[in-house]
């Protein structure tokens, strides 16, 4: 399992937001080039795009992440409003190790056409929830969706990595709510990353034996509640 930081993206600065309202942000750097290079230089594995503008629909930052993309030497996911092939395949071809999918994530033939074009390996799919209940758009809508359903949809697609949110705790430092989340990654097969939430190494370690991949963490890392180094250590030591 690995921590993958998060550096989101709104008017060009590094930010967080508070169970996604962009009227709560917290903005955190200038320029988010530094924040990918702190975590870079601190030893990830893995860095976290996302352009917040783009999946609220109010913009895109899509030259400041390229510009991120050029400069850092790691692999990045990035995500963000990408709900078409063509942006899918800008990004990849862009040098952005993989795209995540989440509004897209609902239309089926999207990504199953992203597969066929660009592999499992190089798609991820969103499924952002509320209690179980799928939220798109930014998370400005809430569906009458089952996310246990929609994972289950997507790997039978040929999905292989699957990222849960629980927004409910995102942003929040409140813990993450991990109960149907690990639910469903202990029952299906696929390779689960899980984000929202995380404020103490000890929640983290909580997952060190079970199937989750990796954990996305911004606002914890960014206030220092979680020290990114000693966390990574922290993971090698434990069974």
């Amino acid at each position: 399992m690995i921590i993958i930081p998060a550096v989101d993206i709104s008017k060009g600065k590094c930010v967080r937001l508070v169970r996604g309202k962009i009227e709560e942000s917290i903005i955190y750097y200038e320029d988010p080039l530094f924040a990918a290079k702190k975590w870079e230089e601190e030893g990830a594995e893995l860095l976290h795009i996302i352009d917040l503008d783009a999946a609220l629909g109010i913009g895109n930052n899509y030259d400041v992440i390229k510009r991120i993309i050029k400069e850092i030497k790691i692999p990045i996911q990035v995500g963000g409003g990408i709900r078409n092939l063509e942006i899918a395949k800008n990004y990849l071809d862009i040098g952005a190790e993989r795209v995540i999918l989440g509004t897209a994530a609902l239309e089926l033939n999207i990504i199953r056409n992203a597969l066929i074009n660009f592999g499992s390996d190089r798609i991820m799919a969103a499924v952002d929830h509320v209690m179980g209940r799928v939220a798109i758009k930014g998370w400005k809508e809430l569906l009458e969706l089952n996310a246990e359903l929609l994972c289950k949809n997507l790997i039978e697609l040929g999905v292989k990595k699957i990222l849960m949110t629980s927004i409910d705790r995102d942003g929040t430092l409140k813990g993450p709510n991990l109960a149907y989340s690990l639910r469903i990654a202990s029952s299906l097969p696929a390779e689960f990353y899980l984000a929202g939430g995380f404020s103490r190494i000890e929640e983290i370690i909580s997952l060190k034996r079970t199937n989750i991949a990796g954990v996305i963490i911004g606002r914890a890392l960014y206030e220092g509640l979680i020290d990114f180094k000693k966390a990574k250590e922290v993971l090698k030591i434990v069974n």
